[in-house]
């Protein structure tokens, strides 16, 4: 149980609607010990309902809460912490993090490491998300990619174990042809996986040797596509991310700009964001 009462009384403040200022958060404590994330997250969903969004970045997982012009957040950060702050004042900070993109200059994160958060599964209605800039950089993009996939894996598996959902998945697209090139697939039972969708006559089929020479490692005649799957880590990470950037280029993509995130999903009705990939949506 939440033991801590400052924490129950911000669960408490939540629910009467207490009118709060735009200064800073309330941060507590609640459990100086991760694991306790999700047991804690069901006792504070027990007594406020489904949160409305679950994201996770190299800080940590967050779950968060809107109730009237209120915003609870739960984050799995050096043990499990709770804030209660306005919903406009945590909209507007994070916008702020996120909308001068990563880069060297003036009030740029320096990696995308450094964003609030790199995905976000929301829940019920849809509210507006922040999001870095699309980028013309293939090397941010990649850089954006391992990122997201050095993270994806164990923090997914945090929203498996919660019940939202099982799978996450999206695909890139070239705009111009609407090429659907590559989709990625993160589930519960497969783990990390992409495919190259290659929807071409056998006659036509690249050599599969050269495929395998690029990472894949087979071609699934009823998915038409070739698939990877990888082992979890850090260069399984950075393999999938030069794999993705090395397609988009041979299938033709001339920068960053000319192809989009599409078909981006969720199971279990939710809805997939993806701020921390400077990809057009």
């Amino acid at each position: 149980m939440i033991s801590d009462e400052d924490a129950t009384e911000a669960v408490n403040a939540l629910l009467a609607g207490e009118e709060l200022d735009d200064g800073p958060a309330r941060n507590l404590l609640v459990s100086p010990a991760p694991t306790r994330f999700i047991e804690i997250v069901s006792e504070v969903e027990s007594r406020v309902g489904a949160p409305d969004l679950y994201a996770g970045g190299a800080a940590g997982v967050l779950v968060r809460w809107h109730y009237g012009r209120n915003a609870l957040t739960l984050a799995q950060r050096q043990g499990v912490t709770m804030s209660l702050q306005r919903s406009a004042a945590v909209d507007a900070a994070e916008a702020a993090a996120f909308q001068d993109g990563v880069g060297t200059g003036p009030g740029q994160a320096r990696n995308y490491r450094e964003l609030p958060y790199l995905w976000q599964v929301q829940r019920g209605s849809a509210r507006k998300q922040p999001g870095v800039p699309p980028t013309s950089d293939w090397n941010q993009l990649e850089q954006a990619l391992q990122s997201l996939l050095e993270l994806w894996v164990d923090q997914t598996s945090l929203l498996y174990e919660a019940g939202w959902c099982d799978e996450v998945a999206f695909d890139v697209t070239k705009h111009a042809s609407e090429d659907r090139v590559l989709g990625l697939l993160q589930s519960a039972d497969d783990g990390l996986a992409l495919f190259l969708h290659d929807d071409r006559a056998a006659v036509d089929q690249p050599d599969p040797d050269d495929m395998v020479a690029r990472g894949w490692q087979q071609r699934v005649q009823l998915f038409r596509a070739w698939i990877a799957s990888f082992v979890p880590g850090p260069d399984a990470a950075a393999t999938a991310a030069g794999i993705v950037v090395r397609e988009l280029r041979l299938r033709g993509a001339d920068t960053p700009l000319s192809v989009s995130l599409t078909a981006l999903s969720s199971s279990g009705g939710n809805r997939l964001c993806l701020p921390g990939i400077p990809l057009k949506c």
